[in-house]
């Protein structure tokens, strides 16, 4: 009986490897065990949302991944530029008073090996639109904020493959 389950676990184990599945948090590029995080440059005319993102990728890499970040010396390099923050106005009032409005934000990355510099894989693009309503109390900035998040999570998921 003990020597059943035994195998019925071993044959288990080895399906789910077969077919890439993993246990726990998705595995960045294979072996690699650090992360550079350098701050995003902000082709922007609006300040602070690199700081903004990038404390939101730090909390999506600690919070989804093993990995841990470094300064300096680690095995990948996150670089990246935020190209593009756009508010459309979906809805306007009669009075020509803003009823909803979306937030679109843009990036591209660049993952690099951290020991040769050598890029892993090509500039990825990636961008998140958020909507918000002025008349209940939302604005811009919690639209930024949210974005944003969004953001990192689709990076961090990026991560996962290689």
């Amino acid at each position: 009986m003990r020597a059943a389950a035994l195998l019925l676990a071993a044959a288990a184990s080895l399906a789910a490897a077969g077919c890439g599945w993993t246990l726990g948090p998705p595995e960045p590029i294979r072996g690699a065990r650090t992360i550079a995080l350098p701050v995003f440059e902000n082709r922007t005319y609006r300040r602070g949302v690199e700081t903004d993102l990038a404390r939101a990728l730090v909390a999506e890499v600690q919070s989804r991944t093993r990995m841990r970040i470094l300064e300096a010396g680690a095995d990948l390099v996150l670089e990246g530029t935020i190209t593009n923050i756009e508010e459309i106005l979906l809805s306007e009032g009669e009075d020509q008073a803003i009823r909803e409005s979306t937030l679109l934000v843009t990036v591209e990355v660049l993952l690099r090996d951290g020991r040769t510099g050598e890029p892993i894989r090509p500039r990825e693009r990636y961008s998140e639109r958020e909507s918000f309503v002025p008349g209940i109390g939302e604005g811009v900035r919690s639209a930024r904020t949210e974005a944003l998040r969004r953001l990192a999570a689709d990076i961090v998921d990026g991560l996962g493959g290689g």
